[in-house]
């Protein structure tokens, strides 16, 4: 039978409008690994790190989304560089403060969000974790490696060439003299006082007193950091989801989840991040092999040629 197609175009028994539903979205916003400046990026060990710039996109741009009606920062970091943690602070900060694009912001902690990891969540509307999460270590960390001898030892000669009193402050080719101790000291103590007034800021619960006695790096397993004031309700993603939609006006309503950050993290390094990962490499791997294992297990490995304040947990956990 010859098959007839001329008046087949004109056949209406296909409905070719598609339509998509206008669900109301909640963002999740993946806040992993140690913190840095800059991308996102695998580090040389195979652990992740947390880029602010990814995170300040990521966070902007479920701000700026008007479908978007709250937004979940789901943290899994105990910290990093002091910096990068105010940027992202200071991002949440215009998220919660916004008057024209202000939405409820939820921190959700995974397994765990501790020194710089807790500072880009104190400042949420709601702080839910995990009970067996760790958070807290409300402290900061200052490093300056000399590693004069080890050069000598495998015959590097390094010589700086310098303008400035302090300008080979933090070059590891030499000691500290006093009057740089003291600078270091002064540092670390200007960063901490940040660190708490923030804290102070976000949780409006806690008095300076108060965040005394569970400050100075003192690290909480969720369950107690609900009871100290630190954590408000105990959960997974789950529950973050269901206060989310709660705080938005969204309840019993059927929602769209989106997860950032969105092509945001590099798969290669950049000359410059090959170039300090190698630097970085060479000096750890001259590391007796315990050492090796500590600085891997905090996740710093890929920190270690950046700044030199940190807020992250010097020491690690483990629960048999």
């Amino acid at each position: 039978q010859k098959l007839r197609f001329d008046n087949f175009h004109k056949n209406k028994k296909y409905d070719y409008a598609w339509t998509e539903k206008n669900n109301p979205k909640i963002a999740i916003i993946y806040a992993v690994g140690g913190i840095v400046s800059g991308r996102s990026n695998s580090g040389p060990q195979g652990s992740t790190t947390m880029g602010d710039k990814t995170i300040m996109n990521a966070i902007k741009s479920a701000r700026n989304d008007s479908s978007v009606e709250a937004i979940i920062l789901r943290i899994d970091s105990g910290g990093g560089l002091a910096t990068a943690s105010e940027q992202m602070w200071r991002e949440i900060y215009k998220t919660t403060s916004d008057t024209i694009n202000n939405k409820p912001f939820i921190a959700s902690m995974s397994g765990a969000a501790a020194s710089g990891g807790y500072y880009i969540a104190c400042l949420a509307d709601t702080i839910i974790a995990q009970p067996s999460a760790v958070t807290g270590s409300i402290g900061v960390v200052s490093l300056g490696f000399n590693i004069s001898e080890l050069y000598k030892k495998i015959g590097i000669n390094k010589e700086v060439i310098k303008r400035g009193d302090f300008s080979d402050f933090l070059s590891q080719s030499r000691e500290f003299t006093d009057e740089e101790n003291k600078i270091m000291v002064e540092s670390t103590e200007y960063f901490y006082k940040v660190f708490k007034d923030r804290v102070l800021e976000g949780r409006e619960n806690l008095t300076s007193e108060q965040l005394d006695e569970l400050a100075l790096g003192r690290i909480w397993s969720g369950v107690t950091a609900t009871k100290n004031g630190l954590v408000d309700e105990i959960g997974g993603i789950n529950k973050s989801i269901e206060i989310a939609k709660t705080m938005a006006g969204l309840d019993g309503k059927e929602v769209e989840i989106v997860e950032y950050p969105k092509n945001e993290v590099s798969s290669s390094f950049s000359s410059n991040q090959k170039n300090t990962s190698l630097k970085t490499k060479l000096i750890i791997d001259l590391l007796p092999e315990k050492i090796q294992e500590e600085l891997n297990k905090l996740n710093i490995i890929p920190l270690l040629s950046d700044e030199k304040i940190y807020f992250i947990m010097p020491y690690s956990i483990e629960i048999n």
